[in-house]
């Protein structure tokens, strides 16, 4: 599956992007907390980062980063995507890994911006994340 032919809202991606001015300057916070939710849905993940876990934390925000500033370029996303993708084949994801790093990341959000993650914007983070997550899948 790649995130080439598939497109956001304007409105969502706006809203995504204008969320994460918020969580940026807290990026950090949200790294730990992907981890700690991720680690709670599957335990066994732990084993997967025994190696420079700050750099591992450093990777997944730097990602997210990109693929929020590129969510209205299909190009761009598209190839952040394969980067993805191949950053982790050795993994062999499925789909209940990816489902529990999807819902570790919408929990991580919660976490950093609490109230000011309304229903809407957690919608628009959640197609974001599904855009991106969904090539990660082993066919």
């Amino acid at each position: 599956m790649s995130c080439r032919g598939k497109v956001m809202r304007p409105q969502d991606i706006q809203s995504v992007q204008q969320s994460f001015a918020g969580i940026f300057a807290r990026k950090a916070d949200l790294a730990e907390r992907f981890y700690v939710h991720l680690y709670t849905r599957l335990p066994e993940a732990r084993r997967l980062f025994r190696n420079d876990f700050v750099k591992q934390k450093s990777m997944l925000t730097a990602m997210v980063a990109a693929c929020v500033k590129n969510l209205d370029d299909r190009q761009a996303l598209g190839e952040l995507a394969t980067q993805l993708l191949g950053t982790h084949a050795h993994l062999g994801l499925g789909a209940r890994e990816t489902e529990a790093a999807k819902r570790s990341l919408i929990a991580a959000l919660r976490d950093i911006l609490g109230a000011d993650l309304d229903p809407e914007t957690e919608a628009a983070w959640s197609r974001a994340i599904s855009l991106v997550a969904g090539t990660m899948t082993r066919h």
